[in-house]
C-alpha cells in the first residue's frame, strides 16, 4: 500500500490445494494473530452466492428510498442476520473460532465502533477467486443486541459491521493498484473526469445533472458518452488512453476519474461474458468483458507505453443491470490489470435512486471537499445510513489506495477536511 501508515488490521485470504485459510494480524501490540481454516474448499464461492441472495432479499424489504422508523429493527435484523449467515458459511458454528475472532477484532480495534474517532484502516488481500465480503461481517459484535427503536439505535447497531466502522482497502492479487496517491487538477483547479452512461436511467441523468451543477466548479467533465457522434474514440480507446476527447482531439491532462452510470451484467460461470451496456443520443452498445479485453490487448501492443497515471474508475451499476455477487470481481480485475489507479463498484445490483444518492455523496466529499478516498467512502456510507436510514452504501467496495486525494493546485491552500457528516 502507498498509505503513510500501515493498516491497523490486515486480513489475508490464503488459498492452497488443501484448504482456504484466513489470517488476521493486528498492528496493536500484544494482540496475537488469528488463523482460521474455512469450512470446505468452496466456502468463499458459497459466501458470495449467499451475499447475492441476501442482498436481493434486503433490497426487497426496502420498500422506499428512506427506511421508516417502524421498519428500522426489521431492516437491521435482516442485515445483521445476513452477516451471521456469511460467518456460518465460513466457519460453521465453531464456538471457539467465532469467539476468538470476535475477541481479536475488539482487542485490535478497541475504539473501532466509535464514529467520533478517526476510523481504523483495514487491509483485505486475496485473489480474484478468494474474495471475502469483509464489509458485511459483524465482527465487532456477532450477536444482534437489543431491539432497534430509534434512528440513533439503528446507526449504532450498524457500526458492528466492518464496513460502517472501518476504512477498508482491498487488494486483488495479482492485480496491483498502480499510480500515486494524488489526482491532478487542470485549469482553474478542476479535476478532469469522464462520464459514460445509460441515458434512460433516471439515476444516471440525476448524476449527470450534479456534475453540471454542484460539481461544475470542481470537475472538468468530458461526456456524456455515447454522444451520437459518427467519429471519435470507442469505449476501449477511452479506457486505454484517457487523454482522448470525444471530438477526436487530445487534452494534456488525462482523466483522473472515469464514472460509469450504466447497466452491468455478470455471470458467475463465465467472467468473460460480463457486459457493460451504454446508451446515449440514440446510440446503444453492449460490450462483453472478453471483447473489451481483446481490444485493450490490441491497443497495448500497437501503442507506445503510457507514461501517465490512469484514472480511478467508478462503476455505478444500477437499474435492472445485474451485478451478481459471484461474478462482480470481473470488473475490478479488468481495470486493475489495465493499470488503473483503482476501482469502486457495487457488490450487487442496487436501486437507481440509491446509486445516484451514493455517488453524489461520495463525489461531494472526494472531489469537492477533497477528503481522501477511503474516508470519503466511509462517510458516504454513513451519510446514507443517517439521512435515509438506508444501509445499501455497504455494497460499495473500493480497490484503491484509501489515501488517494485531489492535489491542490499551486495557488490553492490545502483544503482542511470538513468534519464528518453523520
Amino acid at each position: 500500500m502507498n498509505e503513510a501508515r500501515p493498516p491497523d488490521v490486515s486480513v489475508r485470504v490464503l488459498v492452497t490445494g488443501e484448504a482456504t485459510r484466513l489470517e488476521f494480524t493486528a498492528r496493536r501490540r500484544g494482540v496475537p494473530p488469528v488463523r482460521a481454516t474455512l469450512v470446505g474448499s468452496d466456502a468463499l464461492l458459497r459466501v458470495r452466492q449467499e451475499l447475492d441472495a441476501g442482498l436481493t432479499r434486503l433490497k426487497d424489504e426496502l420498500t422506499a428510498f428512506s427506511v421508516e422508523d417502524k421498519d428500522l429493527n426489521r431492516v437491521f435484523q435482516s442485515l445483521h442476520g445476513l452477516g451471521r449467515t456469511l460467518l456460518f458459511i465460513l466457519f460453521g458454528s465453531q464456538q471457539a473460532v467465532l469467539k476468538e475472532l470476535q475477541r481479536f477484532w475488539n482487542e485490535a480495534l478497541p475504539f473501532g465502533m466509535n464514529p467520533g474517532l478517526p476510523p481504523p484502516l483495514v487491509e483485505c488481500v486475496g485473489g480474484r477467486e478468494g474474495f471475502l465480503p469483509l464489509e458485511f461481517l459483524p465482527l465487532f459484535r456477532m450477536f444482534p443486541g437489543p431491539t432497534v427503536e430509534t434512528p440513533g439505535d439503528f446507526a449504532t447497531a450498524c457500526h458492528s459491521l466492518v464496513g460502517f466502522s472501518c476504512v477498508v482497502r482491498r487488494a486483488m492479487l495479482p492485480a496491483p493498484v498502480h499510480g500515486g496517491t494524488t489526482l491532478d487538477t487542470g485549469p482553474r483547479g478542476r479535476v478532469p473526469a469522464r462520464y459514460l452512461y445509460y441515458e434512460h436511467l433516471e439515476g444516471a441523468v440525476e448524476e449527470l445533472a450534479w456534475f453540471a451543477e454542484a460539481g461544475v466548479s470542481h470537475i472538468d467533465l468530458e461526456g456524456p458518452y455515447p454522444d451520437g457522434a459518427d467519429h471519435g474514440p470507442g469505449l476501449a480507446e477511452q479506457i486505454f488512453d484517457p487523454r482522448l476527447l470525444l471530438d477526436g482531439t487530445q487534452r494534456e491532462l488525462p482523466d483522473q476519474v472515469q464514472h460509469f452510470a450504466c447497466h452491468c451484467y455478470t455471470r458467475s460461470d463465465d467472467t468473460l461474458a460480463a457486459e457493460i451496456e451504454l446508451s446515449g443520443a440514440g446510440r446503444h452498445s453492449r460490450t462483453t468483458l472478453g471483447a473489451l479485453g481483446a481490444d485493450l490487448v490490441a491497443l497495448g501492443a500497437s501503442q507506445e507505453l503510457r507514461a501517465f497515471d490512469l484514472p480511478l474508475v467508478m462503476m455505478n451499476a444500477c437499474g435492472s443491470g445485474r451485478m451478481r455477487a459471484p461474478g462482480a470481481p470481473s470488473f475490478p480485475y479488468l481495470f486493475l490489470m489495465n493499470g488503473n489507479r483503482g476501482f469502486i463498484g457495487t457488490e450487487t445490483e442496487i436501486p437507481d435512486d440509491i446509486a445516484a444518492a451514493f455517488s453524489k455523496a461520495l463525489y461531494d466529499r472526494f472531489l469537492v471537499r477533497r477528503i481522501p478516498l477511503g474516508r470519503a467512502l466511509l462517510e458516504s456510507r454513513r451519510h446514507l445510513l443517517h439521512t435515509l436510514r438506508n444501509p445499501l452504501g455497504l455494497t460499495y467496495a473500493a480497490y484503491a489506495d484509501p489515501g488517494l486525494h485531489v492535489r491542490p493546485p499551486p495557488e490553492e491552500n490545502p483544503h482542511v477536511a470538513a468534519p464528518a457528516l453523520p
